[in-house]
């Protein structure tokens, strides 16, 4: 029997009409009259508004990074000195809280019984050393600071004869042998008038001095280290209830990326500081103790600290001969080199790592805005700022990744 393929078919001699939502076999579906969307496009839209949603709130939170990177911002640059000393007495109060739960592991004992105990020990050990040679020490830096002085001296006034030579003087420093009288932010401060900050960097430094203030950043380190609980109770105090939460986990990745960054550091400032003293020994230049010493401190400063740590044994060596000049800066290159490539990558699993890039142009940005307080604690800033970041912020998916 023919089979009839036309909607309208004649059965018996009477003309059937298909319904009218009736449709071929095979054939999509029309549109709904009505205006009523299909599965598939309800599919489509519903992933579509999750997508904007997923991209506005990393907008969202975007923005957020930003607005409190620019409000810490605004606050350090106000007030920067005494933000700094601040800072530093956070770092001093972290390596000894570090050094009272090493402790605390070996004893039975409470954290501020700690803290006391290590005190004592570094006090005695500092007594022990400054009495077996304190005077040898003392007779080596004043030696170190009067050759350096006659380097500088020296190299200035070769400079200072020619037109480029006086010209690069005129934008360093004058602690550094250059004719700038000013710092980066002038004499009436970063604003163009005696603000805060300006007047806080008077207190610090003209009634108390250096040493006054840092006795005062070790002070309050001690303080912070012997109940560190009660400073931060204190600020998740004035956190509002419902976001004391994240500010709690804020402040202990804080505590943790801080510590990481501290241990990293003292490791790679001891290590390049005995190498350099054990290598200039080696070389017979005099002064190996206290330059050594110079170039384990300015390891403070990642990258950068390197550099400054060996102005000093090159300035020397250079007033002994070219050959030995020539001798120190290939030491320095070889420990530049091991530090590099086999201190760092050491350091950076078991601590904080950091971009290179990301370090130099931050201590470049903190050291316009806040002087050498800047330049020096810019590392660490960076460390904290960046797991803020990432404790705010979701990571990103693969298909979002450049």
């Amino acid at each position: 029997m023919e089979q009839q393929t036309l909607d309208g078919k004649m059965e018996n001699g009477v003309e059937h009409v298909a319904p009218p939502g009736a449709t071929r076999k095979g054939s999509p579906p029309p549109p709904d009259p009505a205006g009523n969307a299909s599965a598939e496009q309800i599919a489509v839209l519903a992933q579509s508004a999750q997508k904007l949603e997923r991209v506005l709130r990393r907008f969202y939170q975007l923005a957020l990074v930003v607005v409190a990177a620019l409000c810490v911002g605004l606050f350090i640059y106000a007030g920067g000195a005494v933000v700094m000393v601040v800072f530093a007495a956070a770092l001093v109060a972290v390596v000894l809280h570090g050094a009272a739960r090493l402790i605390c592991r070996v004893l039975p004992v409470r954290q501020w019984v700690a803290v006391v105990l290590f005190l004592a020990t570094l006090v005695g050990g500092v007594s022990l050393v400054v009495h077996v040679s304190g005077p040898e020490l003392v007779t080596q830096l004043s030696h170190l600071y009067a050759a350096l002085t006659h380097e500088r001296d020296a190299l200035h006034a070769t400079l200072d004869k020619n037109p480029i030579g006086h010209s690069v003087l005129n934008h360093i420093p004058r602690f550094f042998g250059g004719n700038q009288t000013s710092g980066p932010l002038g004499s009436e401060g970063a604003g163009g008038s005696m603000d805060f900050a300006g007047s806080m960097t008077n207190v610090l430094t003209s009634t108390f001095g250096s040493a006054g203030t840092l006795v005062v950043i070790i002070i309050a380190g001690v303080y912070f280290a012997l109940s560190p609980h009660l400073y931060a109770n204190g600020v998740l105090r004035l956190v509002p209830r419902r976001y004391r939460g994240p500010a709690r986990e804020l402040i202990r990745t804080t505590a943790h990326v801080l510590s990481a960054w501290v241990a990293g550091q003292l490791l790679d400032m001891t290590v390049v500081g005995v190498l350099t003293w054990g290598g200039l020994s080696l070389l017979g230049m005099p002064l190996a103790f206290p330059l050594g010493l110079v170039a384990g401190t300015a390891n403070f400063i990642p990258y950068l600290g390197t550099f400054i740590g060996a102005v000093p044994a090159l300035l020397i060596a250079l007033s002994i001969s070219p050959r030995e000049a020539l001798m120190v800066a290939g030491l320095y290159a070889f420990i530049q080199a091991f530090e590099g490539y086999v201190m760092s990558p050491f350091i950076q699993k078991r601590a904080v790592s950091m971009p290179p890039a990301l370090t130099i142009l931050s201590q470049t940005i903190f050291g316009a805005f806040l002087g050498m307080w800047g330049f020096a604690f810019a590392s660490p800033i960076t460390a904290v700022l960046l797991a803020v970041i990432d404790h705010l912020s979701t990571p990103l998916p693969e298909d979002e990744q450049v």
